[in-house]
């Protein structure tokens, strides 16, 4: 008799540049997550109302709201949402400014598809582990 797995969870990939979010789909999908995708944080704010995410890989440079904006304004809806952050852009300050506002992790580009798929898997089991023990995972 097989285990049945648990289900994966939804992942929000929010990036204006079309090639990124093609390929960060593609290795999450292979890696059995449900993969939603948006181009701007407008975009990105529809499809967290509309659809259960729990984890979301944000870029920070965005037209119309840059990704720190979008942060702040996910965390305000959903506190339990983990999010990490992708730039091409990366700097001391901000990479401080999204870790205030409750970001998981900062990564820069280009990245390691590998590092990617590990820090989800990291960033959901630890999330899973806090909500057992009635926490956060910046809790424990």
């Amino acid at each position: 008799m097989a285990v049945k797995q648990k289900d994966k969870p939804n992942i929000l990939v929010v990036d204006d540049e079309a090639e990124a979010l093609k390929i960060l789909e593609k290795i999450l999908t292979k890696h059995g997550y449900n993969v939603l995708k948006a181009r701007n944080g407008m975009e990105a704010l529809r499809v967290t109302r509309k659809s259960n995410i729990k984890l979301a890989l944000l870029d920070i440079k965005l037209p119309k709201m840059d990704g720190i904006e979008l942060l702040g304004r996910f965390k305000k809806v959903n506190p339990d949402l983990i999010v990490i952050m992708i730039t091409a852009f990366g700097t001391l300050k901000t990479a401080i400014d999204a870790m205030k506002l409750g970001a998981y992790d900062y990564i820069t580009k280009p990245f390691d598809l590998n590092f990617i798929t590990s820090i989800v898997e990291q960033a959901l089991e630890e999330h899973d582990a806090a909500s057992e023990i009635g926490g956060r995972p910046n809790d424990l």
